[in-house]
């Protein structure tokens, strides 16, 4: 289990030059309907990842607003602390 919390740091340090808003916001828009899903899922990655959250919890009310950024925000973040929980 180790080996993929090694690999996954270091694909997000290789390509962190892309983990910004913006580059966020026009994946997600290009999304469409699938948009919340992928959120969700990019959350729970960077969760399991323990990478900061700060960053996706502002992107979140800043792309679907703070009713449904904060429902999918705690969305992603509790099933990818369960996921982090439960497989370590």
């Amino acid at each position: 289990m180790a080996i993929f919390l090694v690999v996954g740091i270091t694909i997000t340090i290789a390509y962190r030059r892309h983990f910004n808003v913006a580059a966020l916001e026009d994946w997600l828009t290009s999304a469409g309907s699938m948009a919340p899903l992928m959120f969700i899922v990019i959350y729970i990655i960077s969760t399991i990842l323990f990478l900061p959250g700060s960053v996706l919890t502002i992107a979140g009310g800043i792309l679907f607003g703070p009713i449904w950024g904060t429902f999918y925000n705690l969305t992603g973040a509790t099933i990818g602390a369960t996921i982090a929980f439960l497989t370590l």
